[in-house]
């Protein structure tokens, strides 16, 4: 019930945050923002406050997961850091840090949710990423980037500007995290002899709709099936954390973070 009423005054908040935010035409940026030395201690501070209720990596708990939701986004920095120094009427209590603490937070929190895109990361090479994409990490096996590589994952030319750069870096490494909603790997074996491996879509109890490898799909009717073995979630690999080192990962996920369908400039401020 906390959880429930703490959403409703975010909800009654949002239009006077966001109706403050046209008025003022523009966000103030703290040198904060961006940051990566200040977002690190940002996400430690968060750990040890915020997260009791929101869960240490922002994924939520008694308090609303500040992850997926696009709340937080487009208010002004000034704005999120009054609800840290202040407070949310009674149910998000005040923080009251020191100013350059509380703007750390704000960092970390901004860090959560921004385009991997404009996030700027300490570590990872890019080049060595997109070597590692196209070769011992497999991913062009079943992701396309630009037209180039596999059919069966989802396409990640604009991925560094959809995704956060946490989420970019929790898919490589713990795939089931983000869910296989619409995401399972299927085998069929058909009374007709015919076999089909790839990715389920669309699946009733009337028919399966079957995307391959090459990103071919396939209307397949059930009552013509002999078998089929669903997997548990996602095709994605399991093993990374085995078979990538620290660096690998690093450098894998800078390349993600620059793929976008829009340019992006990290001189400017």
């Amino acid at each position: 019930m906390r959880n429930f009423t703490c959403w409703l005054i975010l909800a009654a908040a949002a239009p006077l945050l966001l109706a403050q935010h046209e008025k003022d035409g523009k966000d103030s940026k703290h040198r904060f923002i961006g940051d990566p030395v200040a977002i690190e201690a940002g996400r430690k501070l968060f750990a040890n406050g915020c997260g009791a209720c929101h869960g240490p990596d922002g994924k939520g708990g008694r308090g609303p997961n500040l992850r997926e939701r696009v709340f937080w986004h487009p208010v002004e920095d000034d704005t999120l850091y009054n609800a840290i120094q202040k407070g949310i009427g009674g149910n998000m209590p005040a923080a009251n840090l020191p100013e350059d603490q509380a703007w750390q937070v704000v960092a970390f929190v901004r860090a959560l949710t921004a385009p991997a895109i404009e996030t700027p990361i300490v570590k990872g090479n890019p080049e060595a990423g997109r070597a590692l994409f196209s070769g011992k990490a497999g991913c062009a096996n079943c992701h396309r980037i630009r037209g180039n590589g596999g059919g069966l994952g989802p396409d990640l030319t604009n991925i560094g500007g959809t995704r956060a750069l946490p989420q970019l870096r929790e898919a490589i490494l713990d795939p089931e995290s983000i869910g296989a909603a619409n995401y399972r790997g299927v085998e069929v074996a058909m009374k007709n002899g015919q076999k089909f491996k790839g990715v389920a879509r669309n699946r009733t109890n009337y028919s399966l709709q079957l995307q391959d490898r090459d990103g071919n799909m396939h209307l397949i009717k059930m009552h013509e099936v002999s078998e089929m073995k669903l997997s548990d979630g996602s095709p994605m690999p399991r093993n990374y954390k085995d078979r990538l080192s620290a660096d690998d990962v690093d450098n894998l996920v800078a390349y993600l973070r620059d793929q976008s369908m829009r340019p992006y400039s990290r001189d400017k401020k």
